[in-house]
């Protein structure tokens, strides 16, 4: 991995964000512990495997094309999945340590992965100078000693770089998550570089990251705000003001046909109260009425269940934020889906 600086960047920046979504995703503080990185062929790392994994395959599309994986083990898969389906802790503890997982665990671990996707693409998008979106494969379940080894299983011959992660999280064990990537699509993504992990603020280990300034450098960029509440209305207005960002504003029952005659918004800001379907809901309308298509939408409300955040994730949430929240991470998670657009 040392020949590819540019792309470790971008895998702790996007690990980092990755974090810090599934953390709220489930509920639970997330952080990543350590990292390191190595290169092997699929032989010496599936020989070397020791226990049930979980594989997840993640096609890159667009201009950087290939399949890269990661691979989770079969406790964290197990874990992860029993959070979000709001499993007691002491069962998740049980549960993993007896192997049990059901059809359930696997859908609800599935949804966890699919946030992490999003996050990569996320820190992928503007990370890169060409069009890439990075799409989830279904996972598939691999027992060493056990399920056949060929040319294209658990994952195709080569050679890999291999990114290793381990996470912490309080009051559960996690073990280490790799990330394996062709050397033909690492070449790829580093040769492209010009990572701007940074200006996102997402790499939590650098201090000269959360000192960077907050810029966005996309052109006649327009935030709509939609929000009921007259002062956080004024608030998300005075903390863009300090940017480039045209802003406009509006109360949720707004025609929304207004706002988008040229396709110019190219986010939203949606202030809600009490995260129910009929708020939810004005996702849906934003996006239908688009003319560009799906815009990120930023939710925000003062207060988040683990059922709310879900139902956002579902209606067509990009973000969530908890109000009253900090003008600067207002600005960094915005800049990071204009920069992206």
């Amino acid at each position: 991995m040392d020949n590819f600086p540019k792309l470790q960047k971008m895998l702790v920046a996007a690990l980092n964000q990755a974090a810090l979504d599934g953390g709220m995703l489930l509920g639970h503080e997330l952080k990543v512990k350590e990292t390191e990185g190595t290169t092997k062929t699929k032989q010496e790392y599936i020989t070397a495997i020791e226990d049930a994994s979980f594989i997840v395959g993640v096609k890159s599309q667009e201009e950087y094309d290939g399949i890269f994986h990661m691979v989770f083990s079969l406790r964290d898969a197990i874990g992860l999945g029993s959070l979000l389906l709001g499993v007691p802790l002491a069962r998740v503890s049980e549960k993993k340590k007896l192997a049990i997982i059901d059809s359930d665990d696997i859908d609800a671990f599935s949804e966890v992965i699919n946030q992490v996707i999003g996050s990569f693409n996320s820190v992928f998008k503007p990370s890169l100078p060409k069009k890439v979106h990075l799409k989830l494969l279904d996972p598939k379940k691999f027992i060493p000693n056990k399920d056949e080894v060929n040319q294209n299983e658990p994952v195709p011959d080569g050679e890999y770089c291999i990114f290793k992660v381990q996470l912490e999280m309080p009051q559960q064990e996690l073990d280490w998550i790799d990330i394996l990537i062709p050397s033909s699509l690492a070449s790829l993504y580093d040769l492209q570089g010009g990572v701007s992990a940074t200006s996102q603020g997402v790499d939590a280990t650098s201090e000269e990251a959360s000192a960077a300034p907050l810029e966005c450098t996309v052109n006649e960029s327009t935030v709509l705000i939609l929000e009921d509440n007259s002062e956080d209305r004024q608030f998300f207005q005075e903390a863009l003001s300090a940017t480039e960002i045209k802003t406009m504003s509006a109360t949720l029952d707004a025609d929304l046909s207004h706002f988008f005659p040229k396709g110019s918004v190219r986010a939203v800001l949606l202030g809600i109260a009490d995260a129910d379907d009929h708020e939810l809901s004005i996702c849906i309308k934003i996006n239908a009425i688009s003319p560009q298509g799906p815009v990120p939408i930023i939710m925000c409300a003062r207060q988040w269940t683990r059922t709310g955040v879900l139902k956002a994730l579902k209606y067509g949430a990009a973000d969530i934020i908890i109000k009253p929240c900090a003008p600067d991470e207002l600005r960094v998670r915005l800049s990071k889906y204009l920069n992206a657009a």
